[in-house]
């Protein structure tokens, strides 16, 4: 059903026609700090946004805030967002469907979520040629599990959950990911989602555990880089647009050979020296090393948690720039085969930040002096 939903709408007439049939129900309007249609269990928990909440005529703001109409039952039908984008909800018993258009009529995508006794039973995704299918498990009021079937016309499909367990008092405690196979079996790898916050437990705290653990699982990494020809770098790598998908930092090094084929091929040195995602494409995914260990995620997932109740990741580049810092010494440098300019830098992973001013003020004016004669920054 929803799926043909979709494709009944997928072009811009049908869908301007559709927003003009649900805009015409309208009777009042409201606005809201995000949609309150789309309202998801343990929103804070599971993504870090807050829930969304109505906002008083006096405080609205169209350039962040969702408009909201209502038909003569109170039942939303009709979205308008600040990025101009067209919302539509179609209402059944125990159901409801949510479409959204970009400007213009180009359709985005169609959700449906199936409801009883006010939960949340089933929330289904389709967009175009994919999709997401979520099933609700609930014990009375408490939810136990969030099981997800992630489907693709043109690839595999593949299955996890979302598993909640709670503490003595009956609050949320922490959501554990699971993959699944096909069977509904948990194959084994899971990845902690949210843990409450421990007694005791600050931003300063687990900030602290996180550049303790990292360094633990750098030191147990450095002996297990090939030694087979000298390296100019060793990068500590991390994603500006998204401190989560790349928390923990991953390392990225730099050989030799692949230095003197940049400037042989007279590209920008000074990009793709130091730009990790050039590093791999032109050395190889065996020249970088991904952290795993249980803890160190752990860790790092709960840091992420305070980063973002903060709206703040200013801790985080500190950890770079320590971690950094510890790894440029002596003592380190000898567990390495280095060139005798080699240097350890902080590197955005996407290349939208330049990395040579931090690297600059970090090797000091020697070091850089000795980089800028020899053409490599």
């Amino acid at each position: 059903m929803l799926k043909a939903l979709y494709q009944a709408h997928a072009q811009p007439a049908a869908a301007l026609a559709l927003q003009a049939r649900c805009e015409a129900q309208v009777v009042s309007w409201r606005w809201a700090t995000a949609s309150m249609g789309y309202i998801t269990p343990f929103p804070r928990e599971s993504s870090g946004t807050p829930p969304p909440r109505w906002v008083a005529e006096a405080k609205v703001d169209a350039r962040k805030h969702v408009q909201h109409g209502l038909d003569e039952a109170g039942r939303i039908v009709f979205e308008r967002s600040p990025s101009g984008r067209i919302g539509v909800w179609l209402h059944a018993p125990g159901c409801r469907r949510y479409l959204s258009f970009h400007d213009g009529g180009r359709i985005n995508a169609a959700w449906e979520f199936r409801e009883e006794e006010g939960r949340l039973q089933a929330l289904d995704l389709v967009d175009e040629g994919r999709g997401i299918d979520r099933t609700y498990h609930w014990e009375g009021d408490r939810l136990l599990r969030e099981v997800m079937c992630n489907w693709s016309t043109a690839g595999r499909t593949w299955w996890c959950q979302d598993v909640y367990s709670y503490d003595d008092a009956g609050q949320l405690d922490r959501i554990v990911l699971e993959y699944l196979d096909r069977n509904g079996r948990a194959t084994g790898q899971r990845r902690l989602q949210y843990q409450r916050p421990r007694p005791g437990e600050t931003l300063a705290t687990v900030t602290a555990e996180v550049e303790r653990r990292l360094v633990e699982a750098i030191t147990a990494q450095l002996p297990r880089i090939p030694r087979d020809e000298p390296l100019y770098c060793l990068l500590v790598c991390f994603t500006e647009s998204d401190f989560t998908a790349a928390w923990p930092p991953f390392l990225v090094w730099g050989r030799q050979s692949y230095r003197e084929a940049v400037l042989a091929r007279g590209e920008d040195v000074a990009y793709y020296l130091w730009a990790p995602d050039e590093m791999r494409g032109g050395q190889g995914d065996a020249d970088e090393c991904w952290f795993d260990g249980e803890a160190l995620v752990e860790a790092c997932k709960r840091h992420s948690q305070y980063m973002e109740l903060r709206r703040s990741d200013v801790s985080a580049k500190r950890v770079l720039k320590n971690v950094a810092a510890w790894l440029d010494t002596p003592e380190r440098r000898a567990l390495l085969n280095t060139t005798d300019d080699f240097v350890v830098a902080v590197a955005d992973n996407t290349g939208s930040i330049d990395p040579l001013p931090g690297m600059r003020r970090a090797i000091g004016p020697e070091r850089w002096a000795r980089l800028k004669e020899r053409g490599y920054v």
